[in-house]
């Protein structure tokens, strides 16, 4: 049986359960906070959530992980038999990444957890989050999915990464990312309404809750 550790407030280790139930895979959770120590750099070489253990070894960075359990159950796709389309939604995930998910990682520590405010970051960090929303608009066509008709592993990674940038940009600069892409909306609620999203996003809930009760 397959090993997920990791914790339910990581956006990424959401992204992958609900993959894992989405495919219908049988897995175990271990839960475990990210740490740069011996012996979870065992498991994951940089220390980061989630991860996953299988017959093979441990196996960490989350578009590595969703790949490999897509190539596990090939007859429940979730990418394009196509090899160029399979190359254009790669590129997606990689400019959400890139341009939207680790610029507004940057503002999280101020807007979730009290950190203060940098004005210089923010001021750096959201030139590149509108290019990488208008190139999500270029790239995407919410048709009802980010790429057409069929769901793919984009549609998951993406709404996770908004999940969380699309608090970061209100707070900092009252800004609503979603007006930025065409039918982002439509999209967003319609992945919210799939049940396994329902289902990881009430666990995280509960669990974003507990942890910031904690602080108090």
């Amino acid at each position: 049986m397959i090993k997920l550790y990791g914790a339910p407030l990581s956006n990424y280790y959401a992204m992958v359960k609900v993959f894992l139930l989405e495919k219908g895979f049988d897995f175990e959770e271990v839960f475990i906070a990210p740490t740069y120590s011996e012996p979870f750099l065992e498991l994951s070489p940089m220390g980061k959530i989630p991860c996953i253990e299988v017959d093979e070894g441990y196996l960490s960075e989350t578009t590595a992980i969703m790949g490999f359990l897509e190539s596990c159950i090939p007859e429940l796709p979730m990418t394009d038999r196509d090899s160029f389309r399979r190359a254009q939604m790669a590129q997606l995930i990689k400019v959400v990444e890139l341009y939207i998910a680790i610029e507004s990682t940057r503002l999280m520590g101020y807007v979730f957890f009290g950190r203060e405010f940098n004005q210089a970051v923010a001021d750096d960090v959201k030139p590149t989050m509108v290019k990488g929303l208008a190139a999500l608009q270029r790239l995407s066509s919410c048709s009802p999915y980010l790429l057409g008709e069929e769901i793919t592993m984009a549609d998951f990674f993406a709404y996770y990464v908004l999940k969380t940038a699309v608090p970061v940009a209100k707070k900092v600069w009252g800004w609503n990312i979603v007006d930025e892409v065409e039918g982002l909306a439509g999209w967003l609620q319609l992945m919210s309404e799939r049940p396994m999203i329902q289902q990881v996003d009430n666990e995280r809930s509960a669990a974003i809750t507990e942890f910031m009760d904690s602080l108090e």
